[in-house]
Order: structure tokens, then C-alpha cells, then sequence
């Protein structure tokens, strides 16, 4: 009897050993280690309380599988308990795994498996290692860093492009892959010094706050390490969004003239803008053409295009921002009614400070 209780300790004790291992390995300091170590010593407890008053038998299947579901659960809620009081984080997966095999190999001693039987056992535990590996090895980078890691084999202007979003392709010429080339792969000529992940935050009158944080504290809680709101010369740099809307004489990109079956395009489209100012172009056009009686007058002024007499079969407001008229298929384009409609919806929308105004003419459906 004494020496199954000394056996009994030592394995209180070498668990407890282990736990204390892998926190430690995680780069808990010792404050964190002293808390982790009162949670291990009554996890281990618990364990050791759970052994002696249910898992009587040894023997019993049933009791063997409880155990291990009880222990599971102890163990993840141990996991979250030490992260709330400490920071340190585990990947769970480890203890996954490990309660996954220990019940395999539960199987395989209480159960009277055949050989494929027991190699269906063995091919779960490396299935769920597998897919793991797999998805280690194929994950999409999920940070600049890991991105940054992927330059190491580009030695081409080209092949960083299809890194790039489109809209800055046209930016990284030649020369900038030239000039970058040296920072490009962190194994060569420049060796890396640090790592940080800013947050930029935009705001509709143009200005950008940075934000940095880091868990430096003893508590090992997330916390600023920087707020900032950055000057101009900056701001101007790193802005995604314009300041004012920017529009330009060309249909507006994304919407193909073969898909929407253009006529002729007029006027300034808005070709880069952020999304307040979109919605408030789109609302000042509406504020000028939104009334039906506006239209009424327009086309009172016009006489005779519209149909059934006329060509113009329908008429309206894009939310793309701009002022749409359908022509029916059979009608041979006109140039002159074509100016004669634009110059009167342009004149209406001049009176309204709206220079330029940008119409599409199409056909019909």
C-alpha cells in the first residue's frame, strides 16, 4: 500500500512539474509563475481527489472514459482561468491532442479490437495531426509580418506585384522594388531590429491618429504604447482618402460599357472618393434632381423625346452618382439630341454648384 501511495505522489509531482514546464517555456515571468503554480497545485489536487474517489476500478471502461472527459474539461477551464489571471496564452490544441490520445489508447487496451480495427484508431490520431500540419503549412498570411516573410524569394519588379492591391500597382514602379530591394528578405544584407503593428485611424476631416500597444506591464495586459495624432506632412502620405472628392472625365471605373450597353459618357465621374463622400455626393445630386416635378419641367423645356413619341424610354439617379436616360434600341443615335439633353440637365445642375455634371446614356433593356 505505501508503495502505491509513493507512486501515486510522484505522479502528482511530475504533473505538476509538467504544467509548471510548459508555462514556463511559454515565457510566463515570476509573478505569473507564482499565480500559475496555485492553479497547477489544485488542478493536480483535483485530479489526484478524482482518481481516488471515483476511478475505483481500474479496470471499468466507463469510469476510465468519464475520467478523461472530466479531466478535459478541468484542463480547459484551468487554461482560461490562468490566462484572465496572468496573460500567458497556450495553444489549446495541445490539450486536445493529448485527451485525443489518451482515449485511443484507452480503446485500444479496454476493447477487444481486430488489427484494422486498431489501425482505424491510430489513423484518427494521425489524421487530426495531419490536418493540422496541412493547415500550419497552407494558412494565409494573417499579418504584415507573415506577409513580409514572403518576399524572401521575389527578385523580380513583377512578382511583388501580385502582392499589391491593384489600385497600387501603378505606384510601385520598377525603381521603388529597386530601392526596397535591400529590406525585402529578412535573411539578407539588412538584419531586422523590430516588429510593430500600428493602427491608423482615418477620420473625415483628413486627420490620422496612430495607435501601438504592446503587453510591456507586469500584468501582461494589452495596453497603448502610443497615441498620436500625426502632422500633415504624414498624414498626407499614409491617407487612403482623398480630401475632397476627386472626379474625372471618364466612366466610372468597374462599370463596363459592354455589360451596361453605353451610348456615350458626359461630364466628371467620381473616380476616387471615401464613402462619406460618395453619400454626399450621391445626396447633393438628389437634393437637385430628386423632385419628379424637376424632371416634369426638364423635359416640358425639351419637348417630344420622351416616350412613347420620343427615344428616351427611362430616366433617373444612379447611386454610383451620376444621372442615367435609357434610349429605345431601335432609335439611331443622334449627336445633337444627345448635347440637347445635356445642356439642359448641366445648366440645372450649374445653378446648384454642381460643375460637370456626369450622365451616361444607354440603351435599353
Amino acid at each position: 500500500m505505501s508503495k502505491r501511495k509513493n507512486s501515486g505522489l510522484l505522479i502528482v509531482i511530475l504533473c505538476f512539474l509538467f504544467l509548471m514546464g510548459i508555462f514556463s517555456g511559454a515565457g510566463a515571468g515570476m509573478q505569473e509563475l507564482v499565480v500559475i503554480g496555485v492553479l497547477s497545485a489544485l488542478i493536480v489536487a483535483s485530479f489526484f481527489l478524482i482518481c481516488h474517489y471515483y476511478l475505483t476500478d481500474k479496470n471499468s471502461l466507463k469510469q476510465r472514459l468519464v475520467f478523461i472527459c472530466i479531466s478535459f474539461i478541468k484542463l480547459m477551464i484551468f487554461s482560461v482561468a490562468v490566462k484572465e489571471l496572468t496573460g500567458v496564452t497556450l495553444d489549446y490544441s495541445i490539450f486536445a491532442w493529448f485527451f485525443m490520445a489518451l482515449t485511443i489508447f484507452t480503446l485500444w487496451e479496454f476493447l477487444d479490437l481486430s488489427l484494422w480495427e486498431k489501425g482505424v484508431l491510430v489513423l484518427v490520431l494521425i489524421t487530426a495531426l495531419g490536418v493540422k500540419g496541412y493547415e500550419n503549412k497552407n494558412t494565409e498570411p494573417s499579418t504584415a509580418y507573415h506577409l513580409y516573410s514572403e518576399l524572401s524569394n521575389i527578385t523580380r519588379h513583377e512578382e511583388i506585384l501580385a502582392l499589391l492591391l491593384e489600385d497600387y500597382r501603378k505606384t510601385f514602379t520598377p525603381k521603388s522594388f529597386q530601392d526596397l530591394k535591400p529590406y525585402l528578405d529578412p535573411l539578407q544584407e539588412q538584419r531586422l531590429l523590430r516588429f510593430s503593428r500600428p493602427a491608423l485611424l482615418e477620420f473625415g476631416d483628413g486627420q490620422m491618429v496612430m495607435l501601438e500597444v504592446s503587453r510591456a506591464d507586469p500584468d501582461n495586459k494589452l495596453r497603448f504604447s502610443n497615441i498620436e495624432l500625426l502632422p500633415e506632412e504624414v498624414g498626407s502620405y499614409l491617407r487612403h482618402y482623398p480630401l475632397e472628392i476627386e472626379r474625372k472625365a471618364d466612366y466610372p471605373k468597374g462599370a463596363g460599357e459592354e455589360e451596361r450597353e453605353i451610348i456615350e459618357a458626359r461630364g466628371a465621374f467620381v473616380s476616387r472618393a471615401s464613402y462619406i463622400q460618395e453619400r454626399e455626393w450621391y445626396e447633393k445630386l438628389i437634393s437637385v434632381f430628386g423632385e419628379k416635378k424637376v424632371w416634369d419641367d426638364l423635359w416640358d423645356e425639351l419637348g417630344g423625346l420622351q416616350a412613347p413619341e420620343g427615344p428616351v424610354r427611362g430616366w433617373g439617379t444612379s447611386k454610383e452618382g451620376y444621372l442615367h436616360f435609357s434610349f429605345c434600341r431601335d432609335w439611331e443615335v443622334d449627336k445633337d439630341v444627345l448635347d440637347e439633353i445635356y445642356a439642359r440637365f448641366r445648366d440645372q445642375a450649374a445653378k446648384h454648384n454642381i460643375p460637370d455634371l456626369p450622365v451616361v446614356f444607354e440603351w435599353a433593356d
